[in-house]
């Protein structure tokens, strides 16, 4: 399941999420950025920040298997939260 879509992230979300990568490249983060905070999309992220589209496929798919691994940790929390209240 694919859980970064174009323009869906803020700036804070988009940060915190990239400290948890290991994406480091320049270029390959603004290209991430524009995609998924500032709404370009893919072809147009890459081109802009000059890199090739497989390194921004690369960098999409590591960036969205750890917002799935966020999002699973979230439902958990939900699920312990709601089981509490009860």
């Amino acid at each position: 399941m694919k859980y970064l879509f174009i323009g869906s992230q803020s700036d804070e979300r988009f940060e915190l999420l990239l400290s948890l990568t290991r994406i480091n490249s320049d270029d390959v983060i603004a290209a991430l950025y524009d995609h998924v905070v500032k709404g370009a999309n893919e072809s147009s992220a890459a081109i802009m920040n000059g890199i090739s589209m497989s390194n921004f496929n690369r960098a999409f798919k590591k960036l969205d298997t750890v917002v799935a691994t966020v999002e699973q940790i979230k439902e958990i929390d939900l699920r312990k939260l709601k089981s509490v209240k009860r």
